[in-house]
């Protein structure tokens, strides 16, 4: 099997459970899968569940496009490596700053 094939299919096997668990979160709006939330202190939780489940859902995009990239351009392995942990890095602040808005 060709490398950069093999790059993509564990990045898209691994990306399996973010897109499992946001959509549990997102969708089916299981505030208590979100790690350290208290439902007493939660102000909305149908936002804040679709705003964790999105984010989630774009972490998984990114990292499938990662492997997409890497089995296109193998050549570019380190720059798109940095870049897409530069944008999940981006996406888990905006996570955590954006979730506290719905936290009193």
């Amino acid at each position: 099997m060709d490398p950069g094939t093999f790059i993509f299919l564990v990045m898209l096997l691994s990306a399996l459970p973010l897109y499992i668990i946001a959509y549990l979160i997102g969708v089916k709006k299981y505030v208590g899968l979100i790690a350290g939330s208290d439902p007493d202190r939660i102000t909305n939780k149908n936002d804040l569940a679709h705003w964790v489940g999105l984010l989630l859902f774009m972490i998984g995009v990114v990292i499938v496009l990662m492997g997409l990239g890497i089995c296109f351009f193998i050549g570019k392995t380190l720059s798109i490596t940095l870049v897409g942990l530069a944008l999940i890095t981006v996406l888990i602040i905006t996570l955590a700053v954006g979730s506290q808005r719905y936290i009193a």
